[in-house]
């Protein structure tokens, strides 16, 4: 898995690539997120665009990585599901939890919609 991290605003893009199955990847994704939130900001947008599949294991460590954002006073966005990884994210209802965009700009400005509202 690759992670590549960019900033849009005040709002941390975190894309990934490949699977995210378990370790050594999740623990990395996991690692990844602790950092931008102490150092940089509390919301954050997954890009999933390039990620082919997830186990219960990803599913879980995004799971935390919400609860560790809106414990820093922030939120967690996804972008560009693919076909399989929303049929997943549908069948778990995470898509009623977490707020999912196409894009990954789209999932960023949300968080000033939010912010507007």
């Amino acid at each position: 898995m690759i992670i590549v991290e960019k900033s849009h605003k005040d709002v941390a893009i975190i894309s990934l690539k490949g699977r995210l199955v378990g370790p050594p990847e999740t623990d990395e994704l996991t690692e990844r997120i602790k950092s931008i939130i102490e150092n940089k900001t509390a919301k954050i947008v997954l890009d999933l665009r390039q990620v082919h599949w997830i186990s219960s294991v990803g599913i879980g460590t995004i799971m935390r990585a919400l609860t560790m954002v809106r414990k820093a006073g922030g939120d967690l966005r996804l972008s560009g599901l693919g076909d399989k990884v929303q049929d997943i994210f549908a069948i778990t209802k995470i898509i009623g939890v977490i707020q999912a965009y196409r894009t990954a700009a789209e999932a960023a400005e949300s968080f000033r919609e939010t912010k507007k509202a």
